[in-house]
């Protein structure tokens, strides 16, 4: 956004104070939204930089239409210059009370007319802002935290960091946050997503000319990109058509999880789905599974090893998509069969679970497997694949994911709140469904057969794991509508599937 607003400015001629007025003119126009004008005391609070340029129009519009305002400026007026200087001179000249609060002397009575407020709004940090908030800026963020009225935070909430969502010290609770011209990847990531309350999006004349420009590189995966990605059937389809898809995995203490990937993987469209199983399972499997097949498959102790991997691959034209580890299992054998399967299956492959736990440091292997590979970690699981603490990764996970489907040559699919998807070329999705009660035994196996059914059905890799996240989000949050998160199963996610997909697959999916 910075560098849409130099190309505007400096390439495009249009006036940088145009663009702050629009600005603080359209945040005005969602507080009159939310809170209304007629009676409504306002206070504005503001720093020194292009922020607090915003709130004095802010500040100026709501005067201008009534409302009884005034603005804390938390450091002397003349350290303001540029667009902000200017409009703390109109500001001026209109003779709204404005007080500058270079210390904290005279805190205390500001600090009750906060709290007293009906709106107070938070211009204090920009989009630049990242670290521990410091010096005056505390002590303005602190005030908020008494307000009675709606606080709205300008472009982010202060303190939060707009590229990774960190929060490393004080940061504003806001009730709304105007966001300018487009949304910023920190309000969608927690916990900055956590203190951004509602976010809007409030168009500021920016041309769309420079925001291609500038080409941004993450997305925020909503309902019209599931829509865009989903035709109807054709009339005269046959399962064949819509994937081949084994599900690898099973161990003695794990039986439960290939059978959730393989029921996900039929929900979501997959046409013939069967369960790759060790063969001394096959009879827990054998009158259970009524609309998935099987293959039992050479194991040692009831695990899957390098043996029953050669048999697999001895078949392989049966098959058009693996989905390689729910209930895979820890040892040897397990590591075994699924290196073999990377060396030489060359088909789309959907990898979760014991599966990753076995590519631990195998970064060169899975950047020579001939097929294409999507990648399922949750947090720990990618620490143990890549060997970086996950506190390192928590702390800047889109780049984080970026670089490394990169490196690993990958489809790498972060799971997490919000889930994140990642391929090659460096564009990263975030998605927008999903809720707590998600966190559940099983859940990642049906993600994995979700992943798998797409990929059956001929979609890129990419495409099918932005899709697959956001329909098992949306199913989770049907399920939740229906019977609360705390309850919520994996079961639950596999019944909800088709009430997912269904508004994608007519000709009016947006609606």
């Amino acid at each position: 956004m910075r560098r849409a607003d130099r190309i505007a400015i400096e390439e495009m001629g249009i006036p940088g104070i145009d663009l702050m007025e629009r600005a603080g003119s359209e945040v005005g126009r969602v507080i009159r939204g939310y809170a209304g004008i007629a009676g409504r005391r306002a206070v504005v609070l503001c720093g020194k930089g292009n922020n607090g340029g915003d709130g004095l129009v802010v500040a100026r519009w709501l005067a201008s239409r009534g409302v009884d305002v005034e603005v804390l400026l938390f450091c002397r007026g003349e350290e303001l210059s540029g667009e902000a200087a200017i409009n703390l001179g109109r500001a001026r000249h209109r003779r709204i009370p404005l007080h500058e609060l270079p210390d904290e002397e005279r805190d205390g009575p500001f600090a009750e007319r906060v709290a007293r407020a009906d709106v107070v709004v938070d211009a204090l940090l920009g989009t630049g802002f990242s670290g521990v908030p410091r010096g005056r800026v505390v002590d303005a963020i602190r005030m908020t935290r008494a307000a009675s009225g709606m606080i709205f935070a300008v472009d982010a909430p202060s303190g939060v960091d707009c590229a990774t969502g960190l929060v490393e010290g004080d940061a504003v609770q806001a009730d709304v946050t105007v966001t300018l011209c487009r949304v910023k990847q920190g309000l969608l990531l927690y916990p900055g997503r956590s203190y951004a309350g509602e976010i809007v999006v409030a168009p500021i004349g920016i041309p769309e000319e420079a925001l291609r420009e500038v080409g941004g590189k993450t997305l925020y995966f909503e309902r019209q990109d599931a829509a865009s990605l989903v035709s109807p059937r054709e009339r005269d389809a046959h399962k064949g058509r819509f994937g081949r898809i084994a599900i690898a995995g099973g161990s003695p203490c794990l039986t439960g999880a290939p059978y959730l990937a393989g029921m996900a993987a039929l929900r979501a469209g997959g046409g013939l789905v069967t369960l790759a199983i060790p063969l001394s399972l096959h009879p827990l499997y054998a009158g259970k599974v009524v609309e998935l097949m099987t293959t039992p498959l050479p194991d040692q102790g009831g695990a899957h090893c390098r043996d029953g991997a050669r048999a697999f691959l001895d078949d392989a034209g049966r098959f058009d998509v693996l989905a390689l580890g729910p209930g895979l299992g820890r040892g040897d054998g397990q590591r075994a069969f699924v290196r073999e399967l990377l060396e030489r299956w060359e088909g789309p492959m959907v990898i979760d679970a014991d599966g990753l736990n076995a590519l631990a440091g195998e970064e060169a292997l899975l950047r020579r497997s001939p097929g294409t590979c999507v990648l399922t970690p949750h947090l720990g699981e990618m620490e143990t694949l890549t060997g970086v603490d996950r506190r390192k990764i928590g702390e800047d996970r889109i780049a984080f994911v970026r670089e490394w489907a990169e490196r690993l040559g990958a489809v790498l699919l972060l799971k997490g709140n919000p889930t994140l998807v990642a391929g090659r070329g460096g564009v990263v999705s975030i998605n927008s469904t999903g809720n707590p009660g998600m966190a559940t035994a099983g859940s990642g196996d049906v993600l994995t057969g979700a992943v798998a059914a797409l990929l059956g059905a001929g979609m890129p890799a990419e495409e099918a794991a932005r899709l697959a996240v956001w329909l098992h989000g949306r199913a989770g949050d049907l399920g939740a509508a229906r019977k609360g998160e705390a309850g919520l199963i994996a079961g639950d996610l596999i019944d909800e599937l088709p009430s997912a997909m269904a508004p994608l697959e007519s000709r009016d999916g947006l609606r």
